[in-house]
């Protein structure tokens, strides 16, 4: 039960609820209605994520060791090479979902393999080069989106659309998860320069610099949300997910005040509120429906049950200190890439 614990904080589930939000955001604007072809969808949305977090576990020893020192006990824990079963299991799994889903779900397949392999991979390290690394990291909303959005009455048919009202809205999409992971590497920036990651806080010449860069790149893009839905023309409910405007700001706030590992890793978290519950008011305004707001609300509940039982990697006795077992042997640490 311990390994078992172990791998469930290193795949991370608070963080695997924003992916599979998006497909269904793009599967509403696709009038698609929510039936067993979208539950299998939903399904391979949360494998991707989880996929990429056992992958980044074993990949990110260097840069964990000085920001989540914790995590290199559960890496230890769980095993390098279970971790690895779950990666590639997942990656298997989502290839059969996809061709039970549809043809343009199979392609996207491909793609999502290398955006998982090669975010974090050791040859490629995607997630180092800073502009590059932050749209792979878009990608974990963006390609969600497209794929519901993509869905059709058949395996090969694909939906015609009378406007450009949901291309406009994927790249709000890619826009809004690009400034958020630009906020998500703010609270790593230690231990991404001492790993000699290019990410964008890093090219800064300090945290500080970086918190402000991430503040106003989150806060512009949520203002900017409320422009785009009157500037194209889409319904005037998804207006209501404007009011998330507030609470990213007001944690974009306590970004640029905090000073210590726990105070930024907090603000992190905050986000991943914020996130989730903007996802689901995007999805309520697309489509208004009881199935909507159940959506929405389970992926809230999924996160609150993952921060009261502790059920992630990244709670604060790991960002504080290391257990007394935390060491990850190098010899099963350079396995990762074999």
């Amino acid at each position: 039960m311990s390994r078992f614990s172990a791998v469930v904080k290193n795949v991370r589930p608070r963080t695997l609820l924003v992916s599979p939000l998006s497909y269904c955001v793009g599967a509403a604007m696709a009038d698609h209605r929510f039936d067993f072809t979208v539950l299998l969808g939903v399904l391979f949305h949360v494998l991707a994520p989880l996929a990429a977090n056992a992958h980044n576990a074993v990949t990110d020893l260097v840069e964990d060791g000085e920001n989540v020192p914790g995590r290199l006990g559960l890496v230890e824990a769980a095993g390098v090479g279970l971790l690895q079963r779950v990666l590639y299991g997942s990656l298997g799994v989502m290839l059969v979902l996809s061709l039970l889903i549809s043809f343009a779900q199979t392609l996207l397949w491909a793609f999502s393999v290398f955006l998982v392999l090669g975010y974090s991979s050791k040859r490629l390290r995607l997630k180092g080069r800073p502009v590059i690394g932050m749209a792979v990291f878009s990608m974990a909303v963006t390609e969600p989106y497209i794929a519901g959005a993509l869905l059709g009455d058949s395996w090969w048919k694909i939906p015609h659309y009378d406007s450009y009202q949901p291309v406009f809205l994927g790249v709000f999409l890619f826009c809004w998860y690009f400034a958020k992971g630009i906020m998500k590497n703010v609270p790593d920036y230690a231990g991404d320069k001492a790993a000699g990651l290019r990410t964008i806080p890093v090219l800064l010449p300090s945290q500080l610099a970086g918190a402000w860069v991430a503040a106003i790149a989150t806060s512009a893009v949520y203002a900017a949300f409320p422009m785009l839905v009157l500037a194209t023309d889409m319904p005037d409910r998804l207006l209501y997910a404007g009011v998330m405007l507030i609470p990213a700001v007001a944690n974009m706030i306590s970004m640029v005040r905090a000073r210590t590992p726990i105070e930024y890793n907090l603000v992190g978290q905050r986000d991943m509120y914020v996130s989730v519950v903007f996802l689901g008011l995007l999805l309520f305004g697309v489509r208004p429906s009881v199935g909507a707001a159940v959506i929405g609300l389970f992926a809230v509940a999924v996160m609150a049950w993952a921060d009261m039982s502790g059920s992630d990697s990244r709670v604060s006795h790991h960002i504080t200190r290391a257990d007394a077992q935390a060491g990850v042997p190098m010899e099963r640490a350079g396995q990762v890439d074999e």
